[in-house]
């Protein structure tokens, strides 16, 4: 099974820059996937702060994008609601659920585990959203003219994955958001 593994590495990250997003209609999303932030969810009465997961495309790979981490127990791929010591990093965010990502602005770095991505790292390769995914890419130059790539400065890192012995490791990227 996959371990999606993202979180952010700075020792503080600026509320304004924390959002949430609702998961669209017969969609899954997991933890490392990047969206477009572009419409408030109008499907909640008074909403002034979740916004509608939105796939990048390419008319707005220029806009603002945020990713979607680790937050809380969430729900198994299999549907169930995890119990005792649950290895948070293997849950899928389903359609309706509420999930926090945050923006991608120049100096945040994250650390991403390799299933959240598609394609391998290399040192300075860049992590960057494509069009009609929400899956990022790896790319081993920036694309010109998409706003939220990351730079991936460190590979091979293992994240302890938890569970009862927390014997299991991720491999993981420790990437920086250029722009």
């Amino acid at each position: 099974m996959a371990n999606y593994v993202c979180r952010a590495a700075n020792p503080r990250i600026p509320d304004y820059l924390v959002i949430k997003v609702r998961v669209p209609a017969s969609t899954t999303i997991y933890a490392g996937s990047i969206i477009a932030v572009t419409t408030l969810d109008t499907g909640i009465s008074n909403n002034y702060q979740v916004y509608v997961a939105t796939k990048p495309a390419t008319a707005n790979l220029g806009v603002r994008m945020a990713l979607v981490i680790n937050d809380g127990f969430e729900t198994l791929s299999d549907g169930r609601r995890p119990e005792g010591q649950p290895d948070y990093t293997q849950y899928s965010y389903i359609a309706g659920d509420v999930v926090t990502a945050i923006l991608l602005v120049p100096g945040l770095t994250f650390e991403i585990s390799d299933d959240c991505i598609s394609g391998s790292t290399t040192l300075g390769c860049y992590i960057e959203p494509v069009d009609a995914s929400y899956l990022p890419t790896v790319k081993v130059s920036r694309t010109s003219g998409v706003k939220s790539a990351l730079r991936v400065d460190y590979i091979d890192k293992n994240f302890r994955l938890g569970g009862n012995m927390g014997g299991q490791f991720a491999a993981t990227n420790v990437a920086i958001v250029v722009d």
